[in-house]
């Protein structure tokens, strides 16, 4: 079964049950995406350790097992990447539950004047504000049309952006030789652990993931950065070996 010419492999020799399949599991996009093996300890047997240094010096300014270590932890914590889109996010949340409903998106406007009002921030930052709801709305009915989300769904939060990156960084440490197998699998344990805090689903995980890759990269184009990680999610969700069909999210 393969989606946009992808296909799901898995490590016979790497965990397909129990936290560390879960932690492996929330790494998959990237994974699936670059045709590694979900389950693979190390991430990607794709390129050797100095390639591998090399990429993440060049696109994420990591040098060294300190640079490893803190980028790991940045992204397996509480602190958002994207605070706008988190920010605007938590605001729609607070609102809908306030009144016990799902808010339409002039009561989110409403709510971003308002916040935008108490803080003293001035009118050009307030269109920016609102230009990014709307950004955030049209992915969302995006997700609807392509089966990503569930009519009349909306996405909670964009953490597991993160969590799913930190996944794959905990086990990028070991392929670069920047960490040992222990610390690494701790990391990436952590990260589950995250998700399962903030998500109730794999579906749920997945859609916050890739509006979060999204608001990053894609910006309302709707290329490659949103087909991609769209159709490893149809694979996961429905592949008959997918860990997303056998390891439980919670529990």
């Amino acid at each position: 079964m393969q989606h946009g010419g992808l296909g799901l492999n898995a490590d016979p020799h790497g965990p397909f049950h129990g936290p560390l399949a879960h932690a492996y599991a929330c790494g998959a996009h990237i994974q699936v995406a670059g045709g590694g093996e979900w389950n693979n300890p190390v991430g990607c047997a794709c390129c050797g350790p100095e390639q591998k240094r090399a990429g993440l010096y060049e696109d994420w300014g990591i040098g060294s097992p300190d640079d490893w270590r803190r980028q790991t932890e940045s992204l397996i914590g509480d602190r958002d990447s994207n605070f706008a889109a988190s920010v605007l996010l938590e605001l729609r949340r607070v609102s809908s539950q306030a009144v016990g409903q799902p808010i339409d998106p002039g009561v989110w406007r409403d709510g971003i004047a308002h916040m935008c009002w108490q803080h003293g921030i001035d009118e050009a930052s307030y269109r920016q504000w609102v230009d990014l709801a709307r950004l955030i709305l049209s992915y969302e009915e995006r997700f609807t049309a392509d089966g990503l989300l569930p009519p009349g769904a909306i996405v909670p939060s964009i953490k597991a952006w993160d969590f799913g990156r930190g996944a794959n960084m905990a086990r990028w440490g070991v392929q670069c030789g920047y960490s040992d197998m222990h610390t690494s699998q701790t990391y990436a344990v952590h990260a589950s652990e995250q998700a399962r805090r903030h998500y109730a689903t794999w579906a749920e995980f997945s859609a916050s993931y890739i509006l979060g890759r999204c608001l990053h990269f894609d910006n309302g184009e709707f290329g490659h950065w949103y087909t991609t990680p769209l159709d490893v999610h149809h694979l996961m969700m429905s592949h008959p070996q997918s860990p997303w069909l056998h390891v439980p999210f919670r529990g």
